[in-house]
Order: structure tokens, then sequence, then C-alpha cells
């Protein structure tokens, strides 16, 4: 089963810096593959902000892989302060031949201080519209654990559209959306919600890059971000 490298993204769509993409089901045996990802906001309440995160993803067979997570973030102490470490497992449902691909992904996120530890799960689907055209979209929750856990489950939800361009590269239109918790969840503007171009492209045989810009369509998500992810596969 098929794993685009460039398109396993990690759902980490908050308040701050959104590191996260739009995964895809699909699985491939032989997949392996290391990134390193760096979001920007420029005007983070007059500051730049920004996060950093490695990750490092394996398939187990062709219908699971597993991927850990590692996130660093700028706060008033450090410009480098951990922010979680994350555990995922994917696992392909439909076979591979099909047009339509659905799958799941469930995480358990770590973090420190007396911030609460999450668990998610994930609903991850694929359409291949044409040979050059490919559209995803996913369904995400997930609740917090201990003592400073949010009430309530949180509700996300991620689309892309995706066109292939000859020599390996695509350019497509991703969006992003937050609706709070299950409880609370509150009008448009005070919901986070982004929507933004990406292009991606390789630089050698195992190394693509992928850039994006995300702008903000509500008022509660910042007003532009820059993405840019480096991909180094080992398949």
């Amino acid at each position: 089963m098929g794993f685009g490298a460039i398109a396993c993204f990690w759902p980490v769509l908050a308040a701050a810096q959104n590191t996260g993409g739009v995964s895809t089901p699909v699985v491939n045996i032989d997949h392996r593959s290391a990134q390193y990802r760096i979001t920007l906001d420029p005007d983070d309440n007059g500051q730049t902000g920004f996060a950093q995160r490695l990750h490092y993803q394996q398939a187990i067979n062709d219908d699971m892989m597993w991927r850990v997570v590692g996130q660093t973030r700028k706060t008033a102490e450090s410009d480098f302060d951990f922010d979680f470490v994350q555990a995922e497992l994917f696992w392909q449902v439909t076979p591979n031949a099909m047009d339509y691909q659905t799958g799941l992904r469930v995480d358990a996120r770590f973090r420190g201080g007396d911030r609460p530890e999450q668990i998610g799960a994930n609903w991850l689907n694929l359409w291949t519209l044409s040979d050059r055209w490919q559209a995803r979209a996913s369904a995400m929750t997930h609740v917090q654990m201990g003592d400073n856990a949010a009430k309530g489950l949180a509700l996300q939800t991620r689309a892309q559209l995706m066109h292939s361009l000859p020599e390996g590269r695509s350019i497509g239109v991703e969006i992003f959306n937050d609706y709070g918790r299950t409880g609370s969840v509150q009008g448009f503007d005070k919901q986070n919600h982004a929507l933004g171009p990406f292009v991606t492209m390789p630089i050698t045989d195992n190394i693509s890059v992928y850039s994006s810009v995300l702008f903000g369509l509500s008022e509660a998500a910042a007003d532009t971000e820059l993405r840019f992810w480096i991909i180094r596969s080992f398949d």
C-alpha cells in the first residue's frame, strides 16, 4: 500500500503555531522517513512566534505504521521550550487498489510541567480524482488527561486538494478548522480557521521540501503563518 512521504503530515492545530498537515491513510510496507518542520507567525502578540518539530515514521507492514514526534515552541523563557512528545499509530483500512482510501490514526501526547496529556483518534480519507488530482480530508478529536485537563472533546477537521506537476512537484490548497470543545463550542470568529496554498518539490532522489502560507479566516486565527518542511526518505 503506497504512502506519500510528503503527505504524511501530523495534525497539530492549536492556538500556537500550526506545524500540522493533512494526513493520508495510505501506508507503504517499505516506507521510512524523517521530517523537520518550522512554522513562523510574524505577528504573535507583537513578536515573531515560531514552533519547530522533528518526527520519524516507519511502516510495520502494508497496513500499519508508527510515528514519533517531538516539538519545541518559543515562550517567554526560551526560543526552544519543550512543547510535547507524541506517539502515533496509523492503520489503513481499505484495500490498496481503490480510488477511495480510508484509515485511522490514534495518538498519545505527553507534555512537560503541569500541562495535561492527551489521547487522540483521527479518521483519515483520500480520493484519487484523476492521474494528477487528489483530495484528502480528516476528522480529528482528542481528550485531555490529568489535573489540569480541559473538559470536553476537542473537534477539528482538515482538508487538502493537490495537483501533481511534472518532475515530482505538486501544488495545492489546505484548510484547517479547530471548532473548540464539546460543551463550549463558540461562534466562527472565536474558533480557529485557516486556509492557504502549498507547494512541494524534490531536491534530490530522497530529499524533498514543502512550503506553505496559511491565512486566518477567523479572528481567533493568526493573520499569517509561514510554514517550511524538509522531508528525508529512507525507502
